[in-house]
């Protein structure tokens, strides 16, 4: 079977299996999967399209791979603990050192925190990332699971809206996407 195909069945043989994980283990809201996972993987095809000299497989196994930490509720930084899920998972199902070594360092940059991606594929992993957040009831989804106060989440969502924005959003066609909903959820939030 030629590489190309190879990768992308198992890249969906990896979909299904955090997709199982999100469903079955219980650590994280029933809305995790279709609301944010499967929005990162619309909007990494969405630049993929535009970003044409990126590595598909990189960056896909990067979409499917990058929340693990949160999947299997485990404790710790979430970027670390998720690059080093993600290569158990990706041993498992063969991938060479090479793979392994490109996603997690994608894993690693995606929140942009203390590290920014340098690659085009963490590029594209945390522009598709941020983008999520203004599509759909990400921030709303958020609210009502009330372990903030609302004075205490809307200064969360403001900095988390400004971050991602700001810092997370790589490409001047990407900001341009969801410039307009970006200005209507600083509104929102900053409402008294």
């Amino acid at each position: 079977m030629p590489a190309k195909i190879m990768s992308i069945k198992t890249v969906k043989q990896i979909k299904q299996k955090i997709k199982n994980e999100c469903y079955n283990l219980g650590h994280i809201d029933s809305w995790f999967y279709d609301k944010h996972l499967l929005a990162v993987e619309k909007y990494a095809y969405f630049l993929l399209k535009k970003l044409s000299k990126a590595n598909e497989e990189i960056v896909m196994l990067g979409v499917w791979l990058h929340d693990t930490q949160r999947v299997r509720g485990i404790k710790g930084d979430h970027q670390k603990v998720g690059a080093i899920e993600s290569e158990k998972i990706m041993l498992e199902y063969g991938y060479s050192a090479d793979v392994i070594k490109k996603v997690k360092n994608i894993i690693l940059t995606h929140s942009c925190n203390s590290v920014i991606p340098t690659t085009l594929e963490g590029k594209i992993l945390a522009t598709a990332d941020a983008m999520t957040h203004y599509v759909n009831d990400f921030y709303l989804q958020i609210a009502v699971t009330r372990q903030r106060s609302l004075k205490d989440f809307k200064i969360w969502a403001l900095e988390k809206l400004n971050r991602d924005y700001n810092k997370r959003i790589f490409f001047p066609f990407a900001k341009k996407e969801i410039k307009e909903r970006h200005a209507i959820l600083m509104k929102l939030f900053t409402m008294k």
